[in-house]
């Protein structure tokens, strides 16, 4: 290995371990309260260092959410792909993606929150901002296949999937945030009763 492919390594190595201690730290505590020097000292390594790879809080925020996006649209790329069972399979993804790691879905919605994208390089926020583009044209791509091709022009399109989009992560979050004044809710039967509701329809009690 030359000279310049250990520095690379070496670097991309160091560049996770600052994002691994951000995610950590983020696990423990609200954004405002983690600063780089917080970062630098659960790292071991010096302030400027994390400056030669991140140019904010704001930047490593980005980062956090880049990755852990990344696994979910290779989640709806596989859904897409397939030929039965979609917005069951498209449903299910999102809930494992919240559920299946708690912690990790808290510290990426507490990134989104206070990511101040204004404080981006062109470089990271084209990154996010293409790759919000890819999740809602893989999830269009998925409706269109599941609901049929007379509606893949349609202007209702975009509102099925905004609608549907906001709906199941507002049952997500509302269970996950406790907002049912205290009432213990058994996990699994919830989002069951999500599911249900999601693909037959609100009971008649409801109507």
């Amino acid at each position: 290995m030359g000279v310049k492919d250990r520095k690379a390594r070496e670097f991309k190595r160091r560049e996770d371990d600052i994002l691994s201690t951000a995610f950590q730290l983020l696990t423990e505590m609200e954004p405002a309260q983690m600063t780089m020097e917080l970062i630098a000292e659960k790292a071991e390594i010096g302030r400027g260092t994390i400056y030669k790879h991140f140019k904010s809080k704001d930047e490593i925020y980005a980062r956090l959410i880049l990755n852990r996006r990344e696994r979910f649209i290779k989640s709806l790329q596989q859904i897409d792909e397939e030929e039965i069972g979609r917005i069951p399979r498209l449903m299910r993804c999102y809930m494992d993606y919240c559920l299946e790691d708690k912690q990790a879905y808290g510290v990426h919605k507490r990134c989104d929150s206070h990511c101040i994208r204004e404080n981006l390089s062109a470089e990271i926020l084209e990154a996010l901002q293409k790759q919000q583009r890819d999740k809602t044209e893989l999830v269009k791509s998925i409706l269109v296949k599941a609901m049929g091709k007379e509606i893949e022009n349609s202007d209702e399109l975009l509102h099925y999937t905004c609608a549907a989009w906001g709906m199941q992560r507002g049952a997500i979050d509302a269970f996950l945030e406790n907002r049912f004044e205290g009432t213990v809710l058994d996990e699994e039967k919830y989002f069951k009763i999500v599911e249900q509701m999601f693909l037959g329809g609100m009971p008649v009690i409801f109507q």
